[in-house]
């Protein structure tokens, strides 16, 4: 189950604002358990410049393959805050090259109004 919030989605690390959206696609996944959805951000609401590509992949059989990413800014750095489906099966084509990050390492906040 894919959506498109209605609001502003922030991903902040140490203090530092690294992505910021209101284009971001929210992601519902059940597998062999009930998942937290994760929000994937256009690469361009994402601060590229902070994040390194790093050599670790893996494969889902529902999305299709992942690459992963370290962040390094201004002196702090961290392993696999993040990770892009870069070559994804038909029915996950549109989150492919958007960016997710870790929710253990990186605050994703939702700006909802109402």
């Amino acid at each position: 189950d894919i959506g498109r919030p209605e609001y502003t989605v922030t991903a902040t690390i140490n203090s530092k604002e690294i992505a910021r959206s209101n284009r971001a696609l929210k992601v519902k996944e059940v597998g062999r358990g009930v998942y937290d959805p994760v929000l994937y951000f256009p690469r361009e609401d994402v601060d590229m410049s902070s994040l390194e590509t790093t050599d670790k992949t893996t494969h889902c059989p529902l999305k299709g393959h992942t690459t992963y990413f370290d962040l390094n800014m201004d002196g702090y750095s961290r392993n696999d805050v993040a990770w892009s489906y870069t070559d994804t099966i038909a029915d996950a084509e549109v989150i492919k090259d958007l960016i997710a990050f870790d929710k253990i390492q990186v605050q994703v906040t939702e700006y909802t109004t109402g």
